[in-house]
């Protein structure tokens, strides 16, 4: 019976950690933390902000000193997502397109996968991205290969990054993330 109740309670978790919402109504233990491109000695900038009812990612990208970049990510965690066909995100940004992605390595240089999310000029839309529409990715470059049930089984981060090397200011906001 103890071996029941906790297969039970494993195949219940991840409809309550792996669908996000975001804000202060939505996102009691959610860590979620800003990297940019300083971390390579580039100089854009951005911050995080809950609100009721999403997060606001707002900034600047630089290109000044090779950067380029500006993201934010959850904290490293478990995320079995191999028994979801996609992920839906609703999303709104101006300034650039930004990509959702999920890595399974800690070191940065490692691969990891990402799918296009296009700026929508300031409009709500709700992306829907199946498993096939993530490629894979090592330091921007895109690589071959196909994200895979091992992949998925493996994720331990997601995150959002802007998508277009070029300087502008961007504001991107999410409601919610949700595994289906």
């Amino acid at each position: 019976m103890k071996y029941l109740t906790l297969i039970l309670l494993f195949m219940s978790l991840p409809q309550d950690k792996q669908n996000i919402n975001f804000g202060k109504d939505g996102c009691d233990n959610c860590q979620w933390y800003v990297v940019l491109d300083g971390v390579m000695g580039g100089r854009s900038s951005g911050a995080i902000e809950l609100t009721n009812s999403s997060v606001v990612f707002q900034g600047s990208i630089s290109l000044a000193n090779n950067g380029g970049f500006a993201s934010f990510r959850s904290d490293y965690g478990q995320y079995d997502l191999s028994q979801f066909k996609e992920v839906a995100i609703r999303y709104r940004s101006t300034g650039q397109d930004f990509a959702f992605t999920l890595n399974k390595y800690r070191r940065f240089y490692r691969p990891n996968f990402k799918a296009d999310l296009p700026v929508t000029d300031g409009q709500w839309v709700t992306k829907n991205i199946p498993w096939e529409g993530f490629k894979r990715y090592r330091l921007g470059n895109r690589l071959s290969g196909a994200l895979t049930t091992d992949d998925l089984k493996k994720v331990i981060r997601m995150g959002f990054i802007s998508n277009e090397k070029k300087a502008s200011p961007f504001n991107f906001e999410v409601d919610y993330i949700r595994f289906q």
